[in-house]
């Protein structure tokens, strides 16, 4: 004959391993949530020290009829009054050439500063507004002025 109360503790067991499971698999998925979106909100950057290299985010300037285009991971060089936009593989296709500073937006984003780019397009320039190469841009902007 059966004992009806041991099956039952080991049913109970069983139940309270399902909850731990089921709690363990959830935050999990609540911490590999976070970390996705942490990932996407910080933006790549780096500058070296005296300002004039530098990794940061660009967009060319849309046509009047045409949707705008994403931002994309350059770098950037600057020598001689002139930034140097690369890129790496075939993501921002229009982006590389020689520029100049030719402005700043007057109202950015939080903790941003844009650049207006210009050569034989248009291009903004994203950077951080804490970043060493806002000394380096502002300079060249004053310089084109």
């Amino acid at each position: 004959m059966t004992d009806l109360s041991t099956s039952g503790v080991i049913h109970r067991g069983a139940c309270q391993t399902c909850d731990m499971s089921f709690f363990l698999g959830v935050a999990a998925l609540a911490v590999f949530s976070l970390l996705a979106w942490l990932a996407f909100r910080i933006e790549p950057h780096w500058c070296s020290k005296d300002g004039r290299r530098m990794i940061a985010r660009a967009q060319r300037l849309p046509e009047t009829q045409s949707s705008t285009t994403s931002w994309s991971e350059v770098r950037v060089f600057i020598d001689d009054g002139d930034v140097i936009l690369r890129t790496r593989g075939m993501r921002a296709a229009g982006l590389p050439g020689e520029y100049r500073v030719v402005g700043k937006s007057p109202s950015p984003p939080k903790n941003r500063e844009i650049y207006i780019l210009r050569g034989e397009k248009e291009v903004f320039l994203r950077i951080p507004t804490d970043s060493r190469g806002v000394a380096t841009l502002e300079e060249l902007l004053e310089r084109n002025r």
